[in-house]
C-alpha cells in the first residue's frame, strides 16, 4: 500500500492538480490542511482524500506529524510527502518509490537537479544549510520524499517549522537508516512558493538546527565555550589585579570586561550541566 501525504496551506489554486496527479502512482491520499482560509480542505475532500484540519496554521513540521501518524494507522508499505503547491512533479513518485520497494533505501528524497528552476540565491541557501547539517545529503530541505511504512514513526518530527525537513534526517541518520537521493525537476517559475519570507525561512531553520545540536550535546556547544570565556574572565582579572599592585591604577574598563566573562562563563557551564542532566533524565525515562 501507498499512501501520499501532502502538507497544505492556501493551496486552492494547485492542490487539485497534485491531488489528481498523485492519484495515479497511489492507494490513498491524505492531506493535511494547516488552518487554510481558503478552499483548500474542501477542494482536497471533494477529490476524494482523506483530510486532517488544523483549525490554525500550526507550520510545516506539525502538518508533517499530523500526517504520519494518520498514515501509520494503515499500515503502509511506503509513503510519500509532496508539496501542495506542485513545485514538485507527482509523475516522479514511482522513480521516488521503486528504491524502496526495491529494498534499497529506507529515505528516497527527491533532490533537485542542477538544470531545475531553483533560483541561484536559494540553491547557494540550501547548499549552506545541507553542509551545516552535517549528513552528507545535499537537499535536505526537499519535501518531497519517499518512506518505508515501517520506519515512519521513528521519524516524526517534533519541531513545528520548516526545519522538520533536517530533524527527520537526523534522526534517520542516527538510527543509520538507508537515505537515498534521486535527481527530480522543481519547479519555482510562476509558482508562489514559500509562505515565509526568504529571512524568516533562513532564520527557522537554523535556529531549529542549531537548538537540537545544543540540547543534544549542551557539554560540547554550551560547557566547553563557557570554560574558555570563564578561564579568559579569571586571567584578565587576574592581569587587572597585578596592574594595579604594580601601577596603583585600576583598569576599569578590563575590570568590567573581566567580571562580565566571569559570569558569562559561569552562565553558559551551569546552563550546559543543568541542561545535561535534563536530557540525561528525558532519555532514561523514555
Amino acid at each position: 500500500m501507498i499512501i501520499v501525504c501532502i502538507p497544505a496551506y492556501n493551496e486552492e489554486r494547485t492542490i487539485a492538480k497534485v491531488i489528481v496527479k498523485a492519484r495515479k502512482y497511489c492507494d490513498k491520499i491524505i492531506v493535511c490542511d494547516d488552518g487554510s482560509t481558503d478552499y483548500t480542505g474542501i477542494i482536497a475532500k471533494e477529490l476524494g482524500a482523506e483530510v486532517i484540519r488544523h483549525e490554525r496554521n500550526m507550520g510545516y513540521g506539525s502538518a508533517l506529524r499530523s500526517l504520519f501518524l494518520k498514515a501509520s494507522t494503515y499500515s503502509p508499505n511506503v509513503i510519500v510527502t509532496i508539496d501542495a503547491d506542485m513545485q514538485h512533479n507527482p509523475d516522479d513518485i514511482p522513480k521516488l518509490v521503486k528504491p524502496i520497494v526495491d529494498g534499497k533505501a529506507d529515505i528516497v528524497i527527491g533532490a533537485r537537479s542542477k538544470y531545475d528552476e531553483t533560483p541561484k540565491f536559494r540553491r547557494m541557501g540550501i547548499k549552506a544549510l545541507s553542509t551545516l547539517s552535517r549528513l552528507g545529503i545535499r537537499d535536505v530541505q526537499s519535501g518531497f520524499r519517499a518512506y518505508r511504512g515501517e520506519i515512519i514513526r521513528d521519524v516524526i518530527p517534533t519541531s513545528t517549522g520548516m526545519d522538520a525537513s533536517i530533524e527527520i534526517l537526523e534522526k534517520a541518520a542516527a538510527m543509520k537508516l538507508r537515505i537515498l537521493e534521486v535527481e527530480t525537476f522543481i519547479r519555482y517559475k510562476g509558482l508562489k512558493t514559500s509562505k515565509l519570507n526568504l529571512a524568516a525561512h533562513i532564520y527557522d531553520l537554523i535556529t531549529g538546527l542549531i537548538h537540537r545540536r545544543v540540547m543534544k550535546r549542551p557539554i560540547t556547544y554550551l560547557g566547553f565555550p563557557g570554560l574558555i570565556t570563564l578561564l579568559i574572565g579569571i586571567l584578565s582579572g587576574i592581569w587587572v589585579i597585578q596592574r594595579y599592585m604594580q601601577a596603583k591604577q585600576l583598569a576599569i574598563g578590563t575590570a568590567l570586561i573581566a567580571v562580565m566573562l566571569v559570569i558569562s562563563g559561569l552562565l553558559l557551564v551551569l546552563t550546559s550541566i543543568l541542561l545535561y542532566i535534563i536530557m540525561s533524565l528525558i532519555h532514561g525515562e523514555s
